[in-house]
């Protein structure tokens, strides 16, 4: 899969995990299924990082 598509995958899935974790009623405390939402979104967020500044062989 090249650069691009991961990017856009990547920001696909990243929109989607806030959406999900934005209409989440109630997240002043944090349960178990808001700290999992919040993981997700830095894991995701970490993966765009790496693939946007990333030093990988552009061919």
């Amino acid at each position: 899969m090249n650069s691009k598509k991961k990017k856009i995958l990547l920001t696909v899935l990243l929109l989607l995990s806030l959406g999900n974790y934005a209409r989440m009623a109630g997240t002043e405390d944090i349960r178990t299924i808001e700290f999992l939402s919040i993981f997700a979104i830095g894991a995701i967020s970490a993966l765009l990082i790496n693939v946007v500044f990333g030093k990988e062989n552009e061919e």
